[in-house]
């Protein structure tokens, strides 16, 4: 065992958001986004939702993209 100095390395996110419909999903997504960035311009959610996401538009200026069925970029 050896006892080290703690470094702060660059890491890649990895995670993981999941509840019931109206349990703060995207909400909570906006708020971690914006923690990471720094920035709500540089944050932008990709609403499969009616429209959902315009819901937090209070928070600050992020991008809303909305697509309907099929949920496929391609058919947009």
């Amino acid at each position: 065992m050896k006892i080290t100095t703690a470094k702060r390395k660059r890491a890649k996110i990895r995670l993981s958001i999941q509840g019931p419909s109206g349990s703060g999903k995207t909400f909570s997504s906006l708020l971690i986004a914006k923690g990471l960035v720094g920035n709500w311009e540089n944050i932008c959610v990709i609403d499969t939702e009616n429209h959902s996401a315009d819901l937090y538009s209070h928070l600050g200026p992020y991008n809303v993209l909305t697509l309907g069925k099929p949920f496929n970029p391609e058919a947009h």
